[in-house]
């Protein structure tokens, strides 16, 4: 779709060019998206809302992160030798890296085609896409001043995070809300919908929007399911039975990744019903628990002889609790009953979804202070790490 909407809008098929090329009307993308919010009285979308550092600070949390993930890294041990693996690698750094820069044209685009399909337009002439979420809960207008036209400008159109709706329809058959406020804005749009919606508010046909929605829904399966494969094993191979009871039999290791799975499940079930923002904070934060844990780790196993257990354990938890208290003192505030400080309090001016970074240098400082005052791990442990970085002669892999 991203390739799609770059053409149709500014004739330029590589969305990443495209936002920065000129539309149909002989002006740039931006600047016409510029004037369109300074219009509605909102910030210039150039001008951006957050610091050069905290912008820093997400995107290498994102970065970090990714390299963190267990269930990305479980799929290194799929390849048969550590060529294939650096290759597969690199395709993959190559295919986050055109997501990520995708990303921000995706959005230029959205917000492009949201505002001139819906601002000052009458209700009865909105396109059906509109009313089809608006069904959904996830849109909602209200006629505030009664001419029965939308009114987007700067403010919020309802007190509180949702729409609260009434079994009642409007004079134009609008769903009606409870809790409308008296700002000048009348529209709410769940920022969660965009991706989907994105196709058919630049009215691409029919297969599109299926391709989108299958793909969206194919990758939250895949990823769901290597998560909870990864935390099973994790709990009942190599916490249970490796570190806790050695001699724990096969069915009751079975038994205890089944209650992992069900435990997980519970708990992402509940978050996805009461989630701490919209679904990119999500994702930020999840990446920053990410890098905040498992990055160190990784790195500091590859590339410090020194690294022993305890040290990394040690910064992983330290790393892990910090990134959940910031989280929770600054972001999910619905948590345990405690209201999220606001952003004036901010340590170091990094936002939640940043915070994955400094909790990533804690850990680090944790886990190389610890691994100093404990003893070494063994001779043949640090042999292997002096060998991992270059393992010349390795080849087909072998059953052992």
């Amino acid at each position: 779709p991203a390739f799609f909407i770059s053409m149709q809008m500014t004739g330029n098929p590589i969305p990443q060019f495209g936002m920065g090329s000129k539309t149909q009307d002989g002006v740039y993308l931006l600047e016409k998206l510029d004037a369109l919010h300074t219009q509605l009285g909102f910030k210039e979308y150039t001008s951006g809302t957050k610091s050069t550092w905290d912008v820093f600070a997400i995107t290498l949390a994102l970065m970090v992160g990714t390299a963190g993930l267990p269930h990305v890294i479980v799929r290194f041990f799929t390849v048969p030798k550590v060529k294939d693996a650096r290759k597969s690698a690199g395709l993959a750094l190559l295919f986050i890296a055109i997501l990520y820069t995708t990303a921000p044209a995706i959005a230029v685009f959205a917000r492009t085609n949201l505002i001139e399909t819906v601002e000052n337009k009458p209700y009865s002439e909105i396109p059906e896409w509109f009313k089809n979420w608006e069904d959904t809960g996830l849109i909602a207008w209200a006629d505030k001043n009664g001419d029965g036209k939308i009114q987007y400008v700067n403010g919020s159109a309802i007190d509180g995070k949702k729409p609260e709706f009434t079994d009642a329809r409007g004079a134009h058959g609008e769903r009606l809300i409870s809790n409308a406020n008296a700002d000048a804005n009348e529209l709410y749009v769940d920022r969660d919908i965009m991706v989907l919606a994105n196709p058919e508010i630049a009215k691409l046909p029919n297969w599109v929007i299926a391709l989108v929605a299958a793909g969206g829904l194919a990758a939250a399966l895949s990823t769901a399911a290597g998560l909870l494969l990864v935390i099973s094993t994790s709990i009942s191979h190599d916490l249970i039975k490796k570190q806790i009871k050695p001699n724990i039999s096969e069915k009751s290791e079975l038994w205890a990744a089944r209650i992992s799975i069900l435990v997980a499940i519970l708990i992402a079930g509940y978050f996805g019903i009461n989630p701490p923002g919209f679904v990119a904070a999500v994702v930020a934060l999840a990446f920053g628990l990410a890098a905040a844990s498992f990055f160190p780790a990784i790195i500091l196993g590859i590339f410090d002889k020194r690294m022993n257990r305890q040290g990394a354990v040690s910064g992983m938890i330290v790393g892990i609790l910090l990134m959940l208290f910031y989280m929770i003192r600054y972001k999910t505030g619905f948590l345990f009953g405690i209201e999220p400080r606001p952003a004036s309090e901010w340590w170091f001016g990094t936002s939640p979804e940043g915070f994955g970074t400094i909790a990533m240098l804690v850990n680090v400082v944790i886990s190389v202070v610890v691994s100093r005052m404990t003893p070494a791990p063994p001779a043949e442990v640090q042999d292997i790490v002096e060998h991992i970085r270059i393992p010349s002669g390795a080849g087909e892999a072998t059953h052992h």
